[in-house]
Order: structure tokens, then sequence, then C-alpha cells
């Protein structure tokens, strides 16, 4: 027995269907493709930082629950905005700790017995 080809996928029957022909849905699509690609690059970049929500909102000055909400594509305020103070939060964090930390020796990080 031959297997059957599929000439279309669920996800591409879907967009045809729903909303290929609509010029609003295919612009909320877009919309949405784009923001989940920020929000894969905020949430890669913090750990690769080693940075946790809360040091990202320390930094940025947003809350965790909005760190949270762009990382999960669940933001529903201005994009723009709040990249341009996540990029700065990284900036900061790298400047302040990550390149501080990098500079220090062994004996900057060794807990030495206090004479009492």
């Amino acid at each position: 027995m031959s297997e059957k080809t599929r000439n279309c996928d669920a996800v591409e029957w879907a967009y045809n269907q729903y909303i290929k022909n609509d010029p609003k849905r295919v612009a909320h699509v877009e919309l949405l493709r784009v923001q989940s690609g920020l929000a894969q690059q905020i949430y890669d970049i913090r750990n690769r930082l080693r940075m946790t929500r809360e040091d990202l909102a320390e930094f940025s000055g947003l809350t965790a629950e909005t760190v949270e909400d762009l990382e999960e594509t669940d933001y529903d305020g201005d994009w723009n905005e709040a990249i341009a103070l996540i990029n700065k939060a990284f900036h900061e964090w790298f400047t302040k700790v990550i390149l501080p930390a990098s500079r220090m020796t062994p004996e900057d990080y060794s807990v030495k017995a206090v004479n009492a």
C-alpha cells in the first residue's frame, strides 16, 4: 500500500479557511508572530545572562508580572516601549553584574577567617 500524501496540514487548512481572506486577521497573525519571536528572544537572553524575571524587572523598571507576560506573549501594553526597557536592562545587567564578576579573582570570592 502506498502512503497517502497530505496536501496541507491542520494549521495551513485553518489559516486558509479562517484568516487568509481577511486583511485584519492576516495583520493580527503577523503581529502575533513578531511578538512571539520577541518573547522567545527575551526569555533566551535572560536565561543566557542568568537573570531571574525579578532581576529583569528590577533593572528594567517593569514588574516581574509584566516580564512574565512579555515572555508568554500575553502583554497588552506598548511592545516597542517594553522592548526598549528590556534592552536597556540587559545592557545594564551586563555592565554592572557580568563584567565586574568576570574581572574577579579567586581571592575576591574567597571567604576569609575573621580575627575576633
